[in-house]
């Protein structure tokens, strides 16, 4: 696992609405009617435009891979970092380009994050970033966060979220898969959440990443 040496004052907000609302998640749920957890979390977090000199990126289309490139550039990594740093494990990068499928992975320009769909601890981690990413920033921006990150997509327990389709959850099926009942953990991204940045986000040339300030050691 690498180091982390930027993100230590970047998560603090987010973990401390996540241990609230997971606090009350449970006597939440034995109510009828209650809001789940997801939905609570979703319609409570707006990010912060102040850390950003940059105006919010536009949403990106989708970048095919087209290289086999194993050195990881300074955006997948230091959002790998801020990721671990939530909780989770460090996943992979890089994929061998051996095959003809297409992977940002044989970029280096995706993470999968570790976590456990079946956790309840993993889910609420999971919601609360994809609360965080989509959610509007201060400004009235929609999915800001993610469009600051240069996120390209992300897959997690089933579910897609595109930037090229304005992040709107969408079922997915991996291509490899025939039906969920007989498809892997891996293939369905039920033991990991995966990203794929835009060759801008993987670069770290987006306005989140120009705000990330380094904490010295």
């Amino acid at each position: 696992m690498r180091a982390s040496s930027w993100v230590a004052a970047r998560v603090v907000t987010p973990l401390a609405l996540l241990a609230t609302l997971l606090a009350g998640a449970t006597s939440a749920s034995a109510e009828e009617g209650a809001p789940s957890f997801k939905d609570t979390l979703a319609s409570t977090t707006v990010t912060s435009s102040a850390p950003y000199l940059m105006p919010v990126e536009p949403y990106a289309g989708y970048q095919p891979q087209t290289k086999c490139r194993r050195k990881a550039k300074p955006g997948v990594l230091m959002l790998a970092d801020w990721l671990v740093a939530r909780g989770g494990g460090y996943g992979a990068i890089f994929r061998e380009c051996a095959g003809s499928s297409t992977s940002e992975h044989k970029e280096s320009r995706a993470f999968d994050w570790v976590l456990d769909a079946t956790s309840e601890t993993d889910q609420a981690l999971a919601a609360a970033l994809l609360a965080e990413l989509f959610a509007p920033d201060d400004t009235g921006e929609p999915t800001a966060l993610a469009r600051r990150m240069g996120i390209m997509y992300v897959i997690w327990d089933d579910t897609m979220y595109a930037s090229y389709d304005e992040f709107v959850a969408k079922r997915y099926l991996s291509s490899g898969c025939r039906n969920r009942r007989t498809c892997s953990p891996t293939l369905r991204h039920r033991d990991h959440l995966h990203i794929s940045l835009t060759r801008q986000g993987a670069k770290g040339l987006t306005s989140w990443y120009a705000a990330q300030v380094p904490v010295t050691p």
